[in-house]
């Protein structure tokens, strides 16, 4: 009896730890989606410094988050993104605005991409 009890306590656990990173994450993704909107905005009315302020905020805040996440997700596409932010980071300090605006478009992909790759799916259980 008393294994199925500590059975049943280390699914839970398990369970538990698996939703509240899925939650991390989407809610981590979507503010990083909203932050790049916000630099897109910033793009098209040559506000560079701006925008240059908020990529750098927002490449700090992704790989703060990256190393939560690494023990959990093996996942290319968390690196992919860090290096994009770092090259969006510079077209913005070198007012590339064609260039910058292509790399955010590229990047909210990325998002989305990994959005659906980690969400709880029966598709992606199996």
């Amino acid at each position: 009896m008393k294994l199925w009890v500590v059975m049943f306590v280390i699914m839970t656990v398990i369970i538990v730890s698996g939703v509240k990173l899925e939650h991390s994450l989407l809610t981590t993704t979507d503010r990083v989606s909203q932050s790049l909107s916000t630099i897109e905005e910033y793009i098209r009315a040559d506000k560079w410094s701006e925008a240059e302020k908020i990529c750098r905020e927002t490449s700090q805040d992704w790989g703060k988050i990256i190393h939560k996440w690494n023990p959990f997700l093996h996942n290319q596409e968390l690196d992919l993104v860090a290096i994009d932010l770092a090259r969006l980071l510079s077209l913005l300090e070198n007012r590339e605005k064609t260039d910058a605006l292509v790399e955010i478009a590229g990047l909210k992909v990325q998002l989305v991409q990994l959005h659906h790759q980690e969400i709880l799916t029966l598709q992606n259980i199996f």
